[in-house]
């Protein structure tokens, strides 16, 4: 390679000449140099090399002309086209074959005029070529045309870069871009010869602007014509590549067996085999020919096969053996769960009018009586946690012979997961009631609707609105799940449903459901439930063996009292499993002997402290603070409400999270609380010694009534805290403590009366379990408390209020409020109108069926004959302590010389 030559004339190559001038000539086969433009030369013949590589070795330029005729070996000036153009060579390189490979750049054009010698090589006169009109507004004009048409053919032509319009960006002058556009344009060469001879410079742009016109216009045909051919190409041999693919995989497949048959021949006879529905037949018949012509690699397939394998699995018709045996049922639940008698008896009488239903239908011989053993209505178990709503249904199950199948609804907020996702959708699947089928394997299981109460729902619709249809008797002998497509009967399964709360059910499905309420249990029965079933169970789970663990006597209803406070047994096993566990970690570690005996001292290294203790209720009267009772999901609880007298504005100020029912009973007694303070003597009486009293009457004017119900956290509401509530509000007023171990409950008008409440069973529960000793409960509760087992109020005093003045001698200790300060009241009254309560030996004896005293009796209206017989004095002040009073009416101390102690269970 021979390095390029400074841009260099030499002046001993140009002749003498003015006008005039000499240049080694190189003849062109097929190349039309512009001015501006560099392209490559390959020169072979001996003439020809001589001219270029004296020009190059002197530095100087040489005159580029075409020839007319190509195939003219030695060419004479008459065999060139007189226009040619001056150019330096910018590179030589010398190749094997000896031929020479130049780089040229042309410089301006020239003309010919006469051969000066032709030896070595040809050596021309030329006379220099001049565009006149190269920056006239025509010309600036015309060339703007071509570039944007010179633009548009660079995008079109498939040969030409990108680049090639960025080069016409950097022209000077109309002139230069011309020479330019023509030396990229792909014409002919005898074309681009007369744009060079063509000296005019808007003559040239005119040229270049109808080629580069006509051009434009065969591109844009050919590339139609392209594309068009390219589709279709393109298409054809998709279509064989595919089928080429195709045709080898299926010789593959040939070769490794026949499984597409297999799984066709096998869904075919399982679908034979199924009862199924015709609607159901049909859709199972698409799908397999569907499934025959799909190819085999196909996404198409796996959904397919899904959609076969879920409805073949279904049971469709299958029955487990109906058997309906009121008899055996009961055993079973006796053996299985320990009291709950009204909700045993409640569920065999339901079983019993479905056998009956049953048996009529067969005497009819109805062919719809198939299912006449089904209920017309939903059993719902209800309660709170713990209770046993759960294996209760198991039970049943169990009883009927059955499989048992639990769908969760808790959470569940979209509608598909009970009707079942369409099968447009990726990974769709049957709903959970069609899943539970397909498990059970029979179309009558016994299926648990479990977290009834828990739905929710959102956007994706109502699983509610969805549950009706499933639920209802009238219409779910036609259930269409989405992803079947098909209507199934659900008329044979034997829903059972469970909630905590009833209240959060829909109404619309509450009145699909026959609701069935399960209490908390009593003292008793959760050490019958502990021995029978929690013991064995936990040793099991252990790995202890049945009496490996001993308990002494006392320790369960301890660690029942102590360690749990719920309405079920689940803390109850908790705590049984805790002291199992270290049991067996003490055996292991470190020896200890079996069988263990947990005694009554050792509770605290197994368990802890005790979490409740009876201590948390007051043994001393308090001012402005009364207990009431709750009942929740979870059970009953003790509330404590308290109220106070302050500076203020005459306001009633409610804190505690109180809801709406409950702040609306607080403003209802504080109201008649303010109607009859100075109307009733008793009420006048027990006010009179505040500072709010004036001798005008009550003046709250200047002061708040704040009450407070703790724990602030935990949302409160409901009416029945009326009564503790006006009790707290009078106690903070009068300034007179209220008697410590009193719980009450109630709801209480403007007028003062007390009306009937809910859940006493829960509240009751929860007071035994609290401590407490004496409850007041409204007078139209009676019947409700009578059908309660005895144990759960054995420890209770029970008394019937029907006004809050009937209740003021029972909760306030003041030595001036007691039930000798309201006897000649009492006894004013028609019998069975007087306040009611029971003593601890003779619950729920109403008044007046104690009122027929001897003359001289000292013994009070509605208390037990026996209870005066042995005298009671108070341990602090000696006063006598009356009747079956717990508190000393002077200085309200509890009694506790004759307390008797706890029943062991």
């Amino acid at each position: 390679m021979t390095p390029s030559p400074p841009e260099k004339t030499d002046p001993a190559a140009e002749g003498q000449g003015d006008d005039t001038a000499t240049l080694p000539l190189l003849p062109t086969r097929d190349l039309v140099l512009f001015p501006r433009m560099v392209a490559p030369v390959f020169v072979g013949r001996e003439r020809s090399i001589s001219a270029i590589e004296a020009a190059f070795a002197a530095q100087g330029p040489l005159i580029l002309c075409a020839q007319r005729e190509a195939a003219v070996e030695d060419p004479a000036l008459e065999d060139l086209r007189s226009v040619g153009v001056r150019a330096r060579v910018l590179q030589l390189f010398r190749l094997p074959d000896g031929s020479v490979k130049a780089l040229v750049e042309g410089d301006e054009r020239v003309r010919a005029e006469r051969v000066v010698t032709r030896d070595p090589h040809l050596v021309v006169e030329y006379v220099p070529i001049e565009s006149p009109d190269t920056r006239t507004t025509r010309a600036r004009s015309l060339a703007r045309r071509v570039s944007d048409e010179f633009v548009r053919y660079v995008g079109l032509h498939p040969q030409l870069a990108d680049e090639a319009q960025f080069v016409v960006q950097q022209a000077d002058d109309a002139g230069e871009l011309a020479d330019i556009v023509a030396a990229h344009l792909q014409i002919e060469a005898g074309e681009k010869q007369a744009l060079l001879e063509t000296v005019s410079t808007q003559q040239r742009l005119l040229a270049l602007l109808e080629s580069l016109a006509e051009e434009n216009a065969v591109l844009d045909i050919e590339r139609e014509i392209g594309l068009k051919v390219q589709q279709r190409v393109e298409g054809a041999q998709r279509q064989m590549l595919l089928h080429e693919k195709l045709r080898v995989l299926r010789d593959e497949i040939e070769e490794g067996g026949d499984v597409a048959d297999d799984d066709l021949a096998g869904y075919a006879q399982r679908a034979a085999e199924a009862q199924l529905s015709p609607a159901a037949r049909r859709l199972v018949t698409r799908e397999l020919t569907k499934l025959k012509q799909a190819p085999a690699l196909s996404p198409e397939v796996a959904v397919i096969r899904g959609f076969l394998d879920t409805v073949l699995d279904l049971p469709w018709g299958r029955l487990a053996p109906v058997e309906v045996d009121v008899a055996k049922v009961a055993r079973h639940l006796a053996r299985t769960h320990h009291g709950l008698d009204d909700v045993k008896d409640r569920i065999l009488e339901y079983l019993a009018v479905c056998r009956m239903r049953a048996d009529a239908a067969q005497a009819r011989g109805d062919a719809a009586g198939e299912s006449e053993d089904q209920p017309a209505t939903i059993i719902c178990l209800t309660g709170p946690p713990g209770t046993g709503k759960s294996s209760v249904a198991q039970s049943i199950a169990a009883a009927l012979g059955r499989p048992f199948v639990r769908v969760a609804l808790g959470g569940v907020r979209d509608e598909a997961e009970i009707r079942g996702h369409r099968r447009t959708y990726v990974g769709a699947m049957p709903g959970r009631i069609v899943e539970g089928l397909a498990k059970a394997g029979v179309d009558n299981p016994v299926m648990l609707l479990d977290e009834l109460d828990k739905l929710d729902s959102d956007w994706r619709g109502s699983p509610a609105a969805a549950l009706m249809e499933v639920l209802d008797p009238a219409h779910n002998h036609a259930f269409r799940d989405n992803y079947l497509e098909a209507e199934y009967d659900l008329s044979r399964v034997f829903f059972i449903a469970t909630a905590n709360d009833v209240d959060a059910v829909p109404a619309t499905l509450y009145d699909r459901l026959e609701v069935i309420h399960l209490s908390g249990y009593t003292l008793s029965e959760k050490l019958a439930i502990a021995r029978r079933h929690l013991l064995p169970r936990v040793a099991r789970d252990s790995g202890l063996g049945r009496r490996d663990v001993r308990f002494a006597r006392g320790v369960l209803p301890a660690i029942v009292r102590g360690y749990t406070r719920e309405a079920g047994v689940r803390e109850l096993e908790r705590a049984l499993r805790r002291i199992d566990r270290k049991v067996a970690r003490r055996h292991l570690e470190d020896g200890l002997p079996l069988p263990a005996t947990v005694g009554a001292g050792d509770l605290r290294g197994y368990l802890g402290e005790a979490v409740w203790t009876e201590a948390e209720l007051p043994r001393a009267a308090r001012v402005g603070e009364s207990l009431g009772l709750a009942y929740t999901t979870d059970g009953g609880e003790v509330l404590t409400v308290e109220a106070t007298i302050a500076r203020g504005r005459g306001e009633l100020l409610l804190t505690g999270q109180l809801g709406e029912v409950m702040q609306e009973s607080a403003s209802t007694a504080w109201g008649h609380l303010l109607s009859r303070v100075d109307q009733d003597a008793e009420l006048c009486r027990l006010v009179a010694g505040s500072s709010c009293h004036t001798p005008e009457g009550l003046d709250l004017t200047n002061r708040d009534v704040r009450v407070h119900v703790p724990e602030g956290a935990v949302p409160k509401d409901g009416p029945s805290a009326g009564l503790a509530l006006a009790v707290a509000m009078l106690s903070a007023l009068g300034q007179v403590p209220v008697r410590p171990r009193v719980a009450m409950t109630g709801e209480i008008t403007l007028g003062g009366r007390i009306l009937r409440v809910g859940g006493l069973r829960e509240k009751l529960l929860a007071a035994g379990r609290s401590g407490v000793r004496t409850v007041l409960l409204p007078a139209a509760n009676r019947s409700t408390v009578e059908e309660l087992p005895s144990d759960l109020t054995a420890k209770l005093r029970l008394v019937y209020v029907d006004s809050l003045r009937e209740a003021l001698p029972h909760v306030f200790a003041q030595a001036g409020v007691t039930r000798r300060a309201f006897r000649g009241h009492n006894e004013t009254r028609t019998p069975g109108s007087g306040p009611k309560y029971a003593g601890e030996g003779t619950m729920h004896e109403h008044e007046h069926e104690h009122n027929h005293q001897t003359p001289g009796s000292t013994e009070e209206p509605g208390v037990d004959a026996g209870s005066g017989a042995l005298e009671k004095h108070c341990s602090q002040c000696g006063s006598l302590i009356e009747g079956s009073d717990e508190f000393c009416q002077v200085c309200a101390v509890e009694y506790s010389g004759g307390e008797a102690p706890d029943d062991k269970a």
